[in-house]
């Protein structure tokens, strides 16, 4: 070995060590070290039948926000939407623009399908709203994203059937085309701890590695110049 030029280059090595120690809470925040929070993530297949109804592999879960009544205890505007349906739509005296469904693009109801909603301004100035059925492959390109636009851990639960985090997870609830099969990804167990994320003996080890750091980039420093 020569050691001429480990000594040569000793300056440069100390402070990219010290940057690295320096840095340390970002690797730590990065791979969640320390994190005493415990979510873990498993995937359900979700089937769609062409009468209108589907079923989930595991239990039911609630589905994407994107759609109303669907995959989730009625809300007000499920309920609403449902009755609207039935009735074959509502008028009503208020603004022209769609006044209800700005939160979702459609409406299911089982034993149906996907619905629209629709409105039409009437002469007489009032606004008749009602739901459009629309085909089952339209609503489900549209509300889906595609396996490879989701996130790593989404993606990792449906592919290997669980996933586990000391962070919440992005995606969840949200409807996932792989393929020709449609997943949503849920929560089975939460485990969250109230106060700091990581523990003293972290923290502390956290500044004592960043002390570290700086002193070997002050000293990697003085050597390049010697």
């Amino acid at each position: 070995m020569d050691w001429s030029s480990v000594t040569r280059y000793r300056g440069e090595a100390a402070i990219v060590v010290g940057f690295i120690l320096l840095l340390n809470p970002l690797i730590v925040g990065m791979f969640d070290i320390g994190d005493p929070d415990r979510y873990r993530y498993e995937a359900s297949e979700v089937s769609f039948s062409a009468s209108g109804t589907y079923t989930f592999s595991t239990h039911p879960v609630p589905l994407n926000s994107d759609v109303a009544c669907f995959g989730d205890v009625p809300s007000r505007s499920c309920v609403l939407e449902q009755a609207i349906h039935t009735n074959g739509g509502i008028t009503y005296d208020g603004p022209t623009e769609l006044f209800i469904h700005n939160e979702y693009s459609y409406v299911h109801i089982w034993d149906e399908g996907f619905f629209q909603p629709v409105s039409e301004e009437r002469q007489n100035g009032t606004v008749w709203y009602g739901l459009e059925a629309v085909s089952q492959e339209e609503a489900l390109k549209y509300i889906a994203t595609p396996i490879e636009r989701t996130d790593n851990g989404v993606r990792t639960a449906i592919e290997t059937g669980a996933y586990e985090t000391s962070d919440e997870l992005s995606g969840a609830h949200e409807l996932v085309q792989a393929d020709d099969s449609y997943y949503v990804v849920y929560p089975t167990v939460v485990q969250e701890h109230k106060g700091t994320e990581r523990g003293l003996t972290v923290v502390v080890l956290q500044w004592l590695l960043g002390i570290a750091g700086a002193i070997l980039i002050l000293r990697g420093q003085r050597h390049r110049v010697e």
